[in-house]
């Protein structure tokens, strides 16, 4: 019966311990030197403050620098050490998904699922910033 026991809360609480320890690794602030676009993460709860938009209250994160306007985390899904962030626009009007994979301790793959609408501005016109870049972690 105990075996039985050991084995039943091996299977079940495991994956949870796993999950408690894949949110806390992405947890920090992320930079793009070549794009200049930092992310700032905390996938373990609401404890960030998105600058200028105080008024929100607390989030996971957010995603800001030479790109245009502020992109907030509005959900976030971890499946198979995978992360899957839904980022949208401080105005609401563009929304981005994005893969960000661990590739080592520091470095992180951002992919763009579904094309990618997150612009900058160059030369007074908008562009779209790459669909994959690595971020490492400050």
């Amino acid at each position: 019966m105990r075996i039985r026991l050991c084995i039943l809360v091996t299977f079940f609480l495991f994956p949870v311990f796993l999950l408690a320890q894949q949110s806390e690794s992405i947890k920090g602030s992320f930079y793009n030197k070549e794009n200049k676009v930092r992310i700032y993460l905390d996938l373990s709860g609401d404890n960030l403050i998105v600058p200028g938009y105080e008024f929100l209250g607390k989030t996971k994160g957010y995603m800001c620098g030479d790109i245009y306007g502020m992109w907030l985390l509005t959900s976030s899904k971890i499946d198979n050490g995978k992360v899957v962030l839904r980022f949208s626009n401080d105005s609401g009007s563009d929304s981005q998904s994005i893969l960000f994979t661990q590739q080592s301790d520091s470095v992180f793959l951002y992919e763009a699922l579904d094309g990618n609408v997150v612009k900058k501005v160059v030369k007074r016109k908008l562009v779209k910033i790459p669909s994959k870049m690595l971020f490492n972690k400050q």
